[in-house]
């Protein structure tokens, strides 16, 4: 009785664990059920509190991460866990020199905070540094330096994948287990995106080439290989399709299991800033919104925002792009403004502006 309790309690305890949501990077959270169409207009701020800062410090404020009741973020001394009902302070992490130390991507796994940042004071030979913290008590479990800077990370099936290169580093991949920051498997002469696909990764080759590999997280074996430059911007939740961008920008869906290109849509600004759930794969460029049936990529809707979009965000059939909240299956207006990136889950939304983390709810 006690396990099923405990199960029962886990599947709904609010979860946002990677910036995109999950490791597939969809920025779409299928749990929610609180905030809908019906109640969104009716949210208000539930707390609200400044992160440090320092005019000596290079490192800003990352996007949070939800996991366990709390909400964790960079600030530019280190890391905050803040308790997600209440706001208050759970612990604090402090960078060991704030004026060379990066803005961080995080990610909660196995009892872990991992933060995958680096230095930033070399332009020619900068490196990264990833650091596992106890997600309760923000002690840390190990650390590692990385010889390339980190540009992308992701973690799934409890393996941490960053990429990066840098004028004097060749490009790599380089996978780690989450558990104790032991290598796990490398690849020079590859870039991969901070996406994977229920634990496949698309590596795309850097040395002219033009080829893309779809590569398992745990072991860095190839499953397939591709004549083409592609780099995933997201996975569908579903984890069968892959949304890449591959020359002049241009979004296509590709197939996880084999590397099939099923199809390529219209031309649009800029297809980095993408949302996908399992019906529509949404994107934005300025004020203008678009929304493509993720089976066949024709297009749903467009709506025009009065300000500039951010990354989407999907949650309870609601789009969340920096202005007014849209309704997710025709682009109309839901609800209010909500300026800025967010999180969505457990009833609460969650975000970094101007220095301050607010929750509303």
């Amino acid at each position: 009785m006690l396990a099923v309790l405990l199960s029962l309690v886990m599947a709904t305890t609010p979860l946002w664990d990677h910036p995109g949501y999950d490791a597939e990077d969809s920025h779409h959270n299928p749990g929610e059920t609180v905030i809908t169409s019906g109640k969104i207009r009716h949210v208000v701020t539930k707390w609200q509190v400044s992160l440090r800062t320092s005019g000596s410090s290079c490192s800003g404020f990352s996007d949070p991460v939800l996991s366990g009741g709390r909400v964790y973020v960079s600030d530019q001394l280190g890391i905050s866990a803040y308790t997600a009902a209440t706001g208050a302070v759970a612990w604090r992490y402090d960078w060991d020199d704030p004026g060379d130390s990066e803005t961080p991507r995080l990610a909660v796994s196995d009892g872990l905070l991992i933060v995958a940042g680096g230095d930033c004071n070399s332009q020619s030979d900068p490196d990264g540094q990833l650091i596992a913290l106890d997600a309760g008590t923000g002690l840390p479990r190990w650390k590692q330096r990385v010889d390339i800077p980190v540009y992308a990370a992701v973690v799934d099936k409890s393996v941490l994948v960053v990429s990066g290169g840098s004028p004097s580093d060749e490009d790599a991949i380089m996978a780690y287990h989450v558990r104790d920051g032991r290598p796990a498997w490398q690849k020079t002469g590859y870039r991969a995106g901070g996406v994977s696909a229920n634990g496949t990764i698309l590596a795309r080759a850097t040395d002219g080439t033009d080829v893309s590999a779809a590569v398992e997280i745990t072991t860095g074996t190839v499953r397939w290989t591709r004549k083409a430059a592609w780099t995933a911007e997201a996975a569908s939740p579903a984890s069968d399709r892959f949304l890449v961008t591959g020359a002049g920008g241009v979004l296509s869906s590709v197939r996880v299991s084999d590397g099939q290109l099923e199809w390529s849509a219209s031309t649009f600004p800029s297809s980095e800033a993408i949302a996908v759930d399992r019906a529509r794969v949404y994107r934005v460029a300025g004020r203008d919104v678009e929304a493509l049936n993720v089976a066949d990529g024709k297009r749903a809707w467009t709506a025009r925002q009065k300000a500039d979009g951010v990354q989407p965000v999907t949650a309870a059939g609601l789009i969340y792009a920096g202005a007014a909240v849209l309704n997710a299956s025709d682009g109309k207006v839901a609800g209010p403004d909500v300026a800025g990136r967010v999180i969505v889950a457990g009833g609460r939304i969650h975000q970094v502006v101007s220095g301050q983390l607010r929750t509303l709810g």
